[in-house]
């Protein structure tokens, strides 16, 4: 289902015995807000795709054939076109008490991408203040996919202080798209690999290349009295900031599709789809 009557907006929510609220629409099938004792921590983490982040050229070349997506951001593509997944109206599949789903069909040429994809994001709350992200997909045809969430992590005062776990991150030019070099973090204005503040008066929005494999911890916020941790299975972190939030979006890397030293973001067809990410939130003691 994509685009439909503003009538159709429905909105959910997940909680747990800690104080910690949960609330979704099935626009973009986002979280509208995270909440912890009525205070917010977090807001407004829609899904971005088919495939997020930036693609240089808003075209790319799969199987000898050239496929032209919707230039939404100057030449390029970005988070999935101008009516990406952010834009469109998910279906509810399945909610319980700690958890909801939301699927959605993405038609053969939706903003340019070939294949027919089905995609579900499953959200789940727990009991230990763990909110974890899954998403599976599969299409009819080879495609790419690189699906995030864009959750805004608010930084009020600019209080909060920042670790994540990479030694390098991706060159890119005036568009923000990658170069192909990978560069060392070291000395640089990026290098968090010691807990610290992020500049008040610098912008973010960089691609990191992250230590490890698998499912692990790749970065934490903290402040007095909170820290979050973030673990995923992507090999790529965007950081991105605004005036008073704070963006980690586990990902695969930007423009992959354009660079053989990246991880693929290719999914052949009727092959499965998944990857996972969670945020771990913890509070200090009153």
């Amino acid at each position: 289902m994509d685009m439909i009557s503003e009538a159709q907006k429905k909105k959910y929510r997940l909680e747990n015995d800690a104080g910690l609220v949960v609330c979704f629409s099935n626009h973009g099938a986002r979280i509208t807000s995270i909440k912890f004792k009525g205070v917010e921590i977090a807001r407004n983490g829609y899904i971005s795709g088919r495939c997020a982040n930036r693609i240089a050229g808003a075209s790319f070349e799969l199987n000898g054939k050239t496929y032209h997506l919707d230039q939404n951001e100057g030449s390029n593509h970005l988070h999935g076109g101008s009516i990406g997944f952010s834009k469109k109206y998910w279906n509810m599949k399945a909610i319980s008490k700690s958890s909801i789903t939301f699927c959605l069909k993405s038609l053969d040429g939706d903003m340019g991408y070939p294949g027919t994809l089905n995609i579900e994001v499953t959200y789940s709350l727990f009991s230990d203040n763990k909110l974890e992200i899954a998403f599976k997909a599969v299409s009819d045809k080879d495609t790419i996919v690189n699906p995030i969430n864009h959750l805004f992590i608010k930084n009020k005062d600019n209080s909060l202080k920042l670790w994540i776990n990479a030694d390098s991150y991706t060159e890119k030019n005036s568009d923000n798209i990658p170069t192909g070099k990978i560069i060392p973090l070291k000395g640089t204005m990026y290098d968090f690999t010691e807990f610290k503040p992020l500049e008040k008066k610098k912008s973010y929005d960089i691609n990191y290349v992250l230590n490890g494999n698998f499912f692990r911890k790749v970065a934490s916020l903290k402040s007095e009295d909170k820290c979050i941790d973030v673990y995923t299975d992507r090999p790529g972190l965007q950081l991105y900031k605004s005036k008073d939030h704070v963006c980690l979006e586990a990902q695969l890397f930007p423009d992959a599709i354009h660079h053989q030293n990246f991880a693929s973001p290719i999914l052949k067809k009727d092959a499965a789809f998944y990857s996972k990410t969670a945020y771990h939130f913890k509070f200090n003691k009153e």
